[in-house]
């Protein structure tokens, strides 16, 4: 297959370690699924973020309860997949550690550039809507702030793991009530940043179902999510389309 036809895939918000025994179990399984086939194809792959339901990258070791989906995606990597991970609110902290572990691209920032002759915007989306000024000008430089991440890096694994579960939950739970209150102001973002010279804004983050709604100028696409729904995207020949597996 032509470098040039080959499929570009994104998904997000799987929220590893966050379901049950089971739960847990089944997302593995449509993982494994989605990333055998992105491997077979040596595809470009863009992860939106919240894979991990807490990544963080201690100054001796990281998070415990991902060896699988490690393994799964150096196995991936390794047949000559091309995966770029771009943190959500819940693993924007994923460095060198998971580089190394995975074979991915590690991005600081939502993916601007041009993909299959289009110009993209690919990123998580915590931050876009207009009203959500408490977490894009107060808590998200909180949690980014240098000091703060190396405070926190110092702390024992196990410590800093709990502390994260403990608000973990109530965070998801949250930000998906209030998402769907901003649902409008994501969409108005989005045509906006269209409007600037952009193609394609594909994000996740709200878990709504995954849509795509058309402008005038550009497309916006929400990804929906992989934990329940286990919607992705697959973009080629410039055609994008919603798919679940």
């Amino acid at each position: 297959m032509n470098s040039s036809e080959k499929p570009i895939y994104f998904f997000s918000d799987a929220h590893l370690g966050a379901g049950s025994t089971e739960q847990e179990r089944i997302k593995i399984r449509k993982l494994a699924e989605l990333l055998d086939r992105i491997g077979h194809e040596q595809a470009r792959c863009f992860i939106l973020g919240d894979l991990f339901d807490f990544w963080f990258e201690f100054r001796r070791d990281i998070p415990k309860g991902y060896d699988e989906i490690l393994e799964l995606l150096r196995a991936t990597t390794d047949r000559g997949a091309d995966i770029h991970f771009i943190g959500g609110n819940h693993d924007w902290w994923a460095g060198e550690k998971l580089a190394a572990l995975t074979g991915l691209v590690i991005h600081k920032e939502p993916f601007i550039g041009e993909l299959a002759g289009l110009r993209i915007y690919a990123g998580h989306g915590d931050g876009l809507a207009r009203s959500d000024r408490g977490y894009r000008n107060i808590l998200r430089p909180i949690l980014r702030n240098r000091v703060n991440v190396w405070l926190f890096r110092q702390l024992p694994r196990v410590v800093g793991q709990s502390l994260a579960r403990m608000v973990s939950g109530g965070s998801r739970i949250y930000t998906k009530q209030r998402n769907l209150r901003m649902d409008a102001e994501y969409v108005e973002a989005a045509r906006d940043m269209c409007e600037d010279n952009l193609d394609i804004v594909v994000i996740g983050h709200t878990h709504e179902p995954a849509r795509i709604v058309e402008f005038e100028k550009g497309r916006y696409i929400n990804i929906g999510e992989f934990y329940e729904q286990f919607s992705y995207g697959v973009l080629m020949n410039g055609d994008f389309v919603l798919m679940r597996i």
